[in-house]
């Protein structure tokens, strides 16, 4: 299907769809959704106006697209999986520093897999704190991400105290969604053309030795 605007004729296409969504979610990263315009985000898209209509039905439509997109790589249950069938681990010390280590690995990885764009982590944190645009999916992989913190925290120091559970996974999980968030750190790696990997690798290290020293578990032990 073809449409003709003072762009030229405009065939519909999947490259289209993936330029708004994409489009979309940096323009949404930035600014919220509510302040950004279908139009703002057809021309940084390169595409007329009406295509949002077409592949997405209307601004809304293109929202939860974007989102969809966002949560892709959350989808795997890759670390509640690990959380839920490595009882095992938490009968030795040094079973429960790899517990710790092993998931903290896995929830930074999914902050930023390889080729990511960069948008993607604003885009996420955005909607998680205002909930005006956040879907029940997003919603119930924060909600995991969190319990499998807690969960680590009661079966190493046998206290089940859910505000101490919190604040240590508070402690784990912070630091990367603010650092994979942070507009500073947007524009500063939209100029540098990536990420600084050896930074969040360095940080990921210092929430892991922060982590381990909270429940005790720093040093060798026994």
């Amino acid at each position: 299907m073809a449409m003709t605007s003072a762009k030229g004729t405009y065939k519909v296409s999947e490259e289209t769809r993936s330029r708004l969504i994409h489009a979309a979610g940096e323009l949404f990263a930035l600014r919220g959704a509510e302040a950004v315009t279908v139009r703002e985000i057809a021309d940084k898209a390169d595409a007329v106006p009406n295509a949002v209509r077409y592949h997405f039905g209307d601004k809304a439509g293109l929202v939860s697209a974007v989102e969809d997109f966002a949560l892709t790589p959350w989808r795997d249950g890759k670390l509640q999986n690990y959380c839920t069938h490595n009882d095992g681990l938490y009968a030795t010390r040094d079973g429960c520093r790899q517990m710790i280590a092993d998931a903290i690995d896995i929830f930074y990885a999914h902050l930023m897999p390889e080729g990511q764009p960069m948008w993607v982590g604003m885009f996420l944190l955005r909607a998680v704190l205002t909930s005006q645009w956040l879907g029940k999916e997003h919603e119930e992989i924060a909600r995991q991400s969190m319990e499998c913190f807690c969960r680590i925290f009661r079966k190493v120091t046998e206290n089940d105290d859910h505000l101490s559970a919190v604040c240590w996974a508070m402690a784990i999980m912070s630091p990367g969604m603010i650092f994979a968030s942070s507009m500073l750190d947007y524009t500063t790696m939209s100029k540098s053309g990536g990420v600084n990997h050896t930074f969040l690798r360095r940080l990921q290290a210092t929430v892991t030795r922060n982590a381990l020293l909270a429940l005790g578990l720093d040093g060798n032990r026994s």
